[in-house]
């Protein structure tokens, strides 16, 4: 369950890969005082934290996180993390817990959204993915909405993933991938299958739902005009952006790339031990990826074209395509206005912008030379009205920046290391969360800091938590 893309190759985010390192957690279940209810955040926008490479949902009070197949929170006041689990001497091992999964990639988008907590698990009794809501103590957990996995066996959908989750305007916001089972093929007697990608909206009152695209009817294959990859690249309470990716090439299926080549097609794979495979790598290198940014407007339901056009293209060492560079990455909203950034990936430079949706209006706000913004993956504003930012010098330092949208003051922190040792995961009223670098560990630690000392550079006050 997770998104992955090529979004902010100069905005300095968290990488960070999956531990195989089990360690011991407070296995008692949390207390009704220990989480205070946050309803403030119902018009703002909540990640969802998701299994997959130690991503954390913080909010006012403290951070939900997934670790050894088990719902969790750890709090900022007790510093103690706790099973989101009410049940008494449960040992968090099974599925008569409410907090525990089987599998890593069978619950994502966990996060504390008004006064209750959600989070989608798969239901393997059900086959449903599953969208819960519970008390903040685990609770309490009802289905608020069920979306059907789908039977797998020729001529049908069956949904596979969730992508990650976003919380905004009293929606549950998320993407979901499927895989179309087709028939056996006669030459690797393997299912022929397709996938697609929805992109969907699900309201947390009424249940409602807005469908932002739709499964195609005819087996088409992926990221072809016909049945494009939607990402969500700015989830809000009134807009959501929306990424179309399609190939303006469109990729041969199993059977139809054979019926080619029976017919005389790609001779040049002739001598090949799997011709298949050969067009395969060939067809990475001239797919010509394309795009179309869209807009929703969530009250009135229309859409509009923010640009579209054709990626530019990431060539590896050997001179084949590694991947494509985004064009634009959308960062937040302030005072109703979109903001985004255009990076130059070559000169390591990045414009930022506002955009009033109304009058399309664009204003540039930053242009930053030999640097990048800092931000949380999902948000690059921070106290309401920064953008931190840095400048990369000589001796493989940064000098970091941030800039006041309100007043339009730029203030200078700190020197840094060019890697940013303090790296941002979420923020309270007076306080920032972040991982700090390690150059020789992927497990992550987390640390809290008083932004007053993050913003004297004093990194040696932050203090860690787990």
């Amino acid at each position: 369950m997770r998104k992955m893309g090529f979004k902010t190759l100069y905005s300095i985010v968290v990488l960070l890969f999956i531990s195989t390192a089990i360690s011991a957690c407070n296995s008692r279940p949390i207390s009704e005082s220990s989480i205070h209810l946050n309803a403030s955040v119902s018009e703002e926008l909540v990640f969802g934290a998701g299994s997959f490479g130690f991503t954390y949902s913080v909010s006012e009070y403290g951070l939900f996180y997934h670790k050894n197949n088990k719902l969790q929170y750890y709090d900022l006041e007790a510093k103690e993390s706790y099973v989101l689990c009410s049940k008494a001497n449960c040992s968090h091992s099974d599925a008569s817990c409410g907090a525990w999964y089987k599998n890593m990639d069978d619950a994502t988008g966990l996060a504390m959204y008004g006064e209750n907590v959600y989070v989608i698990k798969l239901n393997p009794d059900s086959n449903t993915y599953d969208l819960l809501s519970m008390d903040p103590t685990g609770s309490n957990q009802k289905v608020i909405y069920s979306l059907d996995v789908g039977e797998y066996k020729p001529g049908s959908w069956v949904a596979n993933d969730i992508g990650d989750v976003y919380y905004a305007g009293g929606m549950a916001w998320f993407s979901a991938q499927y895989q179309y089972i087709g028939e056996v093929t006669e030459e690797s007697n393997e299912f022929d299958y397709f996938e697609s990608t929805i992109a969907l909206g699900v309201n947390l009152q009424d249940v409602t739902t807005i469908m932002l695209n739709e499964l195609p009817e005819d087996k088409v294959m992926y990221e072809s005009e016909d049945n494009a990859r939607y990402e969500f690249e700015l989830v809000s309470k009134n807009y959501i952006m929306v990424s179309k990716n399609w190939n303006g090439i469109e990729q041969l299926s199993q059977k139809d790339f054979y019926e080619a080549y029976e017919q005389g097609e790609f001779e040049e794979f002739g001598n090949a031990t799997d011709p298949q495979y050969e067009y395969f790598m060939w067809y990475q290198d001239h797919r010509e990826p394309m795009f179309s940014y869209l807009l929703y407007d969530v009250k009135t339901g229309e859409w509009k074209e923010f640009d579209s056009g054709k990626y530019e293209l990431n060539f590896d060492d050997d001179g084949h395509v590694g991947g494509v560079y985004s064009k634009y990455i959308f960062s937040g909203i302030y005072d109703g206005k979109l903001i985004y950034k255009i990076p130059d990936y070559e000169q390591e430079d990045v414009s930022v912008y506002l955009l009033d949706v109304k009058t399309n209006e664009r204003e540039q706000i930053l242009d930053i030379k030999n640097g990048g913004t800092l931000g949380t993956g999902y948000s690059g504003i921070f106290d309401d009205e920064k953008i931190l930012y840095c400048l990369f010098t000589e001796n493989e330092k940064a000098d970091i920046f941030y800039y006041n949208i309100r007043t339009k003051e730029h203030v200078e922190l700190f020197q840094d290391d060019r890697r940013i040792t303090f790296r941002m995961i979420g923020e309270t009223a007076d306080k920032y969360i972040g991982i700090i670098y390690s150059p020789v560990s992927y497990n992550p630690t987390v640390y809290m800091i008083d932004k007053e000392d993050y913003y004297n550079g004093d990194l040696k006050a932050a203090e860690k938590l787990f």
